[in-house]
């Protein structure tokens, strides 16, 4: 597969009506204190990518994950985060990646 996808099923999600928070939990495998890093919101919106899912044009799901795309969105996080924050990601027994939406206006807040 190219890097980027063949042509997209019209329907496809490319976007979200709200902001995506995301966080970064890099940890090891052993008693090594590990570190929480939030997520720029450009850092985020390249690990969403809409490129790194699949979702042929004669197909009404997506089909599967563009890989190539991934590893570079993946990379071009893991490079931002070294820049920004001096922590090589890459040094960690393993990564893993949440993300939330915020709260809308329609949602019920503690006040």
């Amino acid at each position: 597969m190219s890097l980027n996808t063949k042509n997209q099923n019209p329907s496809k999600i490319v976007d979200s009506p709200y902001q995506m928070i995301g966080s970064l939990t890099c940890y090891y495998n052993d008693d090594k204190p590990g570190v929480n890093i939030q997520l720029t919101s450009l850092e985020e919106m390249w690990y969403g990518h809409e490129e790194n899912i699949d979702h042929p044009e004669d197909s009404n799901y997506p089909t599967g994950v563009n890989e190539p795309h991934l590893r570079v969105m993946t990379a071009r996080v893991a490079d931002s985060v070294l820049n920004r924050t001096g922590i090589n990601i890459k040094d960690f027994d393993g990564v893993i990646h949440s993300s939330s939406s915020h709260a809308n206006k329609h949602s019920i807040q503690n006040v």
